[in-house]
C-alpha cells in the first residue's frame, strides 16, 4: 500500500479531489494529510472522501497552521476520516492511540515503551528507529530533490525518483510513502524565479524517475515559458504515461491549447495528479 503525505496545501488537495471525483485513485493508495490550511479544499476533500467511502488519514496534530487553537484541534477530531498522530511525546502518555503513528523527530520514539502495543507506523529508514519501533512498518522515504535555486535542476534535468515501490515488501514493510514531488521540508511560499519549472514523475522499466522540465529565462512573460516547456511534454508525452495521457496533463494540454498560462498553482496540481495517476496504474 501506497501512503503519500500531503501538507495540505490547497493545489494538492484538488489534485486528489479531481482525481477521486473521476475514479482515477486507486484504494491502494491511502493518502496522509497534514492540515495547515482551513480551506474549502479540504472541507470538499473530506465530505467527497467520506461520499465515496475512501479511505484516507488525517493528522490530529499538525505541526503549524490554521488549527493550532483548541477550535481547531476539536474540528480536526470531529472529521471523518481515520485518525493519525505525529509523535511528539512518548507513546504511553498517549491517552487514546489513532490507527497510524507519525515519525517526524527521533527523540519521543527513542524513549517510548514499544511493548505495550503494536502499532502501524510511518518512519523514516533509519537503522536505530527501526530497531526500536514495534509493530507494522511504513517506509518513509524524501525522493525529491529540493535545490535552492530552480536553474540548478539544469546540472540534472533527469534523475532517479524511487524504487521503493518494489522493495518495501522485501524489507519487511507493510506500505511505503514519501511526498509526492515536494520534500519533508514543510514550506509555505516558494522563491520567485525567472525560469519556469514542472516536475514530472514517469515509470522506466518498473522504476519510477523523475524529469525538471524548464522554461528558458530569456521568454517575455510566464505564458511564452510555459508554451515553451509545453512543447517538451508533448515530445515526452509517450515517456511519461504510454498510451494513455494522464488527467494531470490533459489538464495543461487543454490550457495550453486555448493559449492560456494556467499559473503555478494549477501546474503543480496537474503535477501531483499525473503522479498520483501513474501510481494508481501500477498499484492496480
Amino acid at each position: 500500500m501506497y501512503y503519500p503525505y500531503f501538507r495540505g496545501k490547497q493545489f494538492d488537495l484538488l489534485a486528489l479531489t479531481a482525481l477521486l471525483e473521476n475514479d482515477l485513485l486507486s484504494r491502494k493508495i491511502l493518502p496522509i494529510i497534514e492540515p495547515v490550511k482551513n480551506s474549502n479544499a479540504l472541507k470538499k476533500f473530506i465530505a467527497l472522501a467520506q461520499q465515496k467511502n475512501y479511505l484516507f488519514y488525517l493528522i490530529q496534530n499538525p505541526l503549524s497552521g490554521d488549527f493550532l487553537t483548541e477550535e481547531g484541534l476539536r474540528q480536526l477530531q470531529a472529521a471523518s476520516s481515520e485518525k493519525a498522530l505525529i509523535i511528539e511525546q512518548p507513546i504511553e502518555t498517549i491517552e487514546v492511540v489513532p490507527p497510524l503513528l507519525i515519525v517526524h523527530e527521533a527523540q519521543p520514539v527513542m524513549i517510548s515503551d514499544w511493548q505495550e502495543g503494536r502499532y502501524k507506523v510511518v518512519v523514516p529508514e533509519e537503522f536505530r528507529l527501526l530497531n526500536k519501533v514495534q509493530g507494522e512498518k511504513i517506509l518513509s522515504q524524501d525522493g525529491f530533490t529540493r535545490l535552492p535555486k530552480t536553474f540548478f535542476y539544469q546540472e540534472c534535468p533527469d534523475e532517479l525518483f524511487s524504487t521503493t515501490h518494489l522493495t518495501f515488501h522485501k524489507k519487511g514493510f507493510l506500505g511505503f510513502s514519501d511526498f509526492s514531488i515536494d520534500s519533508r521540508i514543510y514550506y509555505e511560499h516558494s522563491y520567485p524565479s525567472k525560469i519556469l519549472s514542472l516536475h514530472l514523475v514517469y515509470f522506466e522499466q518498473n522504476i519510477l524517475r523523475i524529469h525538471h522540465f524548464l522554461s528558458s529565462e530569456e521568454a517575455p512573460s510566464q505564458k511564452e515559458k510555459f508554451f515553451e516547456l509545453m512543447e517538451e511534454v508533448t515530445r515526452w508525452l509517450t515517456i511519461l504515461c504510454g498510451s494513455q495521457v494522464t488527467a494531470g496533463l490533459q489538464l495543461l494540454l487543454k490550457t495550453a491549447a486555448k493559449n492560456k498560462f494556467p499559473g503555478m498553482g494549477v501546474m503543480r496540481k496537474a503535477a501531483v495528479m499525473h503522479h498520483m495517476e501513474l501510481m494508481s496504474r501500477y498499484l492496480d
